[in-house]
């Protein structure tokens, strides 16, 4: 019977392998332009905006809080690719490349890496003014891996399967009243050829062969409902357990041992003890995420205390560093679909008290309590109506995540080093939840202080 297991569980891994760099396999060469699933696009060279609010491009786990431009394209020989943009009017931007169409990042700049034009200001970094007209940058693109020394305002950006080079812009939090760019728009591409020619617009995309051949990687139904319906396990509820917790993200393979057993987790862990990202992770970000089931109570009540973080929603002229760059909790759909519901982040969230105590509720809209408020300190997040996407709408999963730590703040996410140390190392940062009903958390009234 062990080898048995042993044998499975070394067949979903290789399956989650492969379903990482199935990317890899759709990469053949399309014509420019080529967008078969009609995706949204700015200009022809970027694919986007990707948000959780359009069916189309809800995919791999966009935050509410966050948009995403993705670019397919093969820099030719000697050519170098450049970007011109400005650092947009939110809380954070980034560049990262992937391999192919998997979703594993290999590269990232942030906006606080990004040394600005000649007269402008770099914008994102805290006490700078934000509101500074002169702010923009330009970043190489080049088509190879990082030496041991990355140069300044270079995206490094190999192509994985030797064709196509897959990167994303991305920007969070844009300030209140601005558009999803963040009121500065998208990267303005510039190619420049071996023998210096210049090229822009038609002519570039035209060269660089850019396409929209963006495609939903996620686990197929018939291995989803395999784990669902593990030997031994309740299919009705699993992962969930009625104890819950959040586990931080290392790897796909370990993510979907986790609906076989706690020997089956372990197993996986150790057999590849290494943080991997999937589903185009923000390379400056990490996860965790909670399996949850209604079927334990009709809500989830996660109480922890909320790092410090910018000030920047309502258009705050200068603000201060904090402990992270950005804090979310959202309510997304399994792998099978990798969907979004809703985020909530950290300047949505009431806090009580000096350590920053925070209680968010989490269930159905027909479920909500009347105290599920931030009048009464509490933060409500709704639970998507589909459940896991794959029929069974009592599940979901939270997740959450941390962006950029500061140096001297020690309970991220970034510094978990196990599935099994998050709240040790978290302490009173990481997360706890617990399952109620409606009734029982209404008689908790509405205090003033907050619950």
């Amino acid at each position: 019977m062990r080898a048995v297991k042993r044998a499975v569980l070394a067949a979903t891994v290789a399956l989650a392998a492969s379903i990482a760099m199935a990317g890899q396999a759709r990469a053949a060469l399309v014509p420019d332009g080529y967008n078969p699933q009609g995706l949204p696009t700015a200009g022809c060279f970027w694919t986007g905006p990707f948000t959780a609010a359009d069916e189309k491009t809800n995919m791999a786990y966009p935050g509410t809080e966050i948009t995403y431009w993705g670019a397919k394209f093969r820099t030719p020989e000697g050519a170098v690719l450049k970007l011109h943009g400005k650092y947009p009017y939110a809380r954070y931007s980034s560049l990262n490349a992937y391999e192919s169409s998997g979703g594993t990042p290999t590269g990232s700049i942030s906006d606080r890496q990004i040394k600005p034009d000649r007269g402008s200001l770099n914008t994102s970094i805290p006490g700078h003014n934000r509101k500074a007209k002169k702010r923009a940058w330009t970043v190489r693109v080049l088509g190879t891996s990082a030496p041991a020394k990355a140069a300044r305002n270079t995206l490094y950006a190999a192509p994985s399967d030797g064709e196509y080079q897959d990167i994303l812009y991305r920007v969070y939090v844009p300030d209140k009243g601005r558009n999803l760019a963040g009121g500065t728009g998208t990267p303005t591409p510039e190619l420049v050829l071996a023998d210096g020619t210049v090229l822009k617009g038609k002519a570039l995309c035209a060269a660089l062969n850019s396409n929209h051949n963006y495609v939903a990687n996620v686990v197929p139904p018939s291995l989803y409902n395999s784990l669902v319906n593990w030997p031994g396990k309740d299919p009705l509820t699993n992962p969930a357990q009625p104890q819950f917790s959040f586990i931080k993200f290392f790897s796909l393979g370990q993510s979907m041992a986790r609906y076989k057993s706690d020997q089956d987790f372990k197993a996986a862990w150790e057999a590849n003890p290494v943080e991997q990202g999937t589903f185009y992770a923000n390379n400056d970000a990490r996860y965790m995420t909670g399996a949850v089931s209604f079927r334990y109570g009709q809500l989830v009540v996660i109480k922890g205390s909320l790092p410090t973080t910018p000030k920047t929603y309502r258009g705050e002229k200068r603000t201060k560093a904090g402990q992270m760059a950005e804090w979310d909790m959202c309510t997304i759909e399994s792998f099978a679909t990798t969907k979004t519901h809703k985020c909530l982040f950290d300047e949505q969230i009431p806090i009580k008290g000096k350590k920053r105590k925070y209680t968010i509720v989490v269930g159905q809209a027909k479920d909500r309590p009347r105290n599920a408020k931030n009048k009464c300190g509490v933060a409500w997040l709704p639970a998507d109506p589909d459940g896991d996407g794959a029929g069974r709408l009592d599940s979901a999963l939270l997740l959450t995540r941390n962006v950029i730590p500061s140096a001297g703040f020690k309970h991220a996410i970034q510094n978990v080093t196990t599935p099994f140390n998050a709240a040790k190392v978290m302490g009173r940062y990481y997360p706890r939840g617990s399952y109620t009903s409606k009734a029982a958390f209404q008689k908790l009234g509405c205090p003033k202080a907050g619950l």
